[in-house]
């Protein structure tokens, strides 16, 4: 018996003779689909799909006048039942997923897992002798940010899951987006039409990392390659769903993205042999943590340290090379030393101690 993803989903939806409202109406469960993503284009499709779970002896049904009203055939009942089968470690793996990405789930996940996560809790409350250490558990682990943490921009929590959804089902999306820095007027932009392909966390911002299907790949004017480019959701004034579903494309790997493209490094450059003269203490940190895989580490006669190693150059790069102030010297390539000394100059003009 094979059980598609919708069928899933409407078990996961349809409650048992142990709820206090045991039955639900055709009409309910297509509405609690499309609030959790499941696209129902009409009520004969949601029909045939509980029949032939019904047939399947997965789901019962009643009449109540003109309508039919359905039920899951219990296999497990509430909270308190799965808690009692889930041990202590999946327990408190259950309860770290909810806190660190239950924000990033869209809600076909997090709704369907949501008696999990409950179950999670009663288990760790219980008074069993490995309850304890366990329930501890979860207030000793924390994330902090790695710099200093500016204030998170509001998302608007419609456009988070409509965007999360989509991004979860393959569907098309229509966007409204923001440019930086520019207040949206109403109606002022243009929506596009975008495949989402993933969703990324950096710095506190949430990105989207979007196909453009009307950009497709031109190599007779030298774009070879899909548009692909990044989305702050705070940014985006308004998604809707289009419901029509996109081949997701098969050269697109996330990881790849982020590590060989560097594109959350923004305005990624071509590598270069980057050299640094850095003071003793800020040299031993590379020593922990190396800026590239071919890094070196010699002394230099004044007491300092040069540090060589290929890099990409980015933005993100350059925010770390300003971080450390004036522990650290760019000595080549020359073009980025010369940057840095305009810098220079024009920092000392801002505190009044410039020629």
């Amino acid at each position: 018996m094979t059980i598609s993803s919708l069928e899933e989903a409407i078990l996961r939806i349809l409650p048992t003779d142990g709820y206090l409202d045991p039955w639900m109406s055709t009409s309910q469960i297509r509405q609690l689909l499309e609030e959790r993503g499941h696209r129902v284009d009409y009520p004969r499709q949601l029909r045939r799909r509980l029949d032939k779970l019904e047939q399947d002896l997965l789901v019962r049904s009643s009449e109540s006048g003109r309508n039919r009203l359905w039920q899951r055939n219990s296999w497990l009942r509430g909270a308190n039942q799965v808690a009692s089968l889930m041990s202590a470690s999946e327990a408190v793996a259950f309860h770290a997923l909810r806190r660190f990405v239950g924000d990033k789930l869209p809600a076909a996940v997090t709704k369907d897992i949501e008696p999990l996560f409950q179950a999670a809790d009663t288990r760790l409350s219980q008074d069993r002798e490995d309850s304890r250490l366990y329930r501890a558990w979860v207030s000793k682990i924390d994330s902090v940010e790695p710099t200093y943490a500016l204030s998170r921009p509001h998302l608007n929590p419609k456009v988070f899951q409509t965007v999360v959804t989509a991004t979860f089902f393959e569907r098309e999306l229509l966007i409204r987006y923001r440019q930086a820095y520019r207040e949206p007027e109403a109606n002022d932009v243009t929506p596009k039409r975008l495949w989402p392909l993933a969703l990324v966390e950096s710095a506190g911002l949430v990105y989207m990392v979007a196909q453009s299907p009307d950009h497709p790949p031109r190599p007779d004017e030298g774009k070879p390659n899909w548009l692909r480019i990044l989305y702050r959701l705070d940014r985006i004034v308004s998604a809707v769903d289009s419901g029509s579903k996109f081949a997701y494309p098969r050269d697109f790997k996330l990881q790849a993205t982020i590590e060989k493209e560097q594109v959350f490094d923004f305005l990624p450059e071509p590598p270069v042999l980057l050299e640094l003269a850095l003071e003793p203490a800020e040299a031993k940190r590379l020593e922990e943590r190396r800026m590239s895989k071919d890094q070196t580490i010699e002394p230099l006669p004044d007491g300092r340290m040069k540090i060589t190693g290929t890099v990409v150059l980015s933005v993100k790069l350059r925010w770390w090379l300003r971080s450390l102030g004036a522990a650290v010297e760019i000595v080549a390539p020359a073009t980025l030393r010369d940057e840095f000394a305009r810098e220079a100059v024009a920092l000392a003009k801002c505190y009044g101690t410039g020629a």
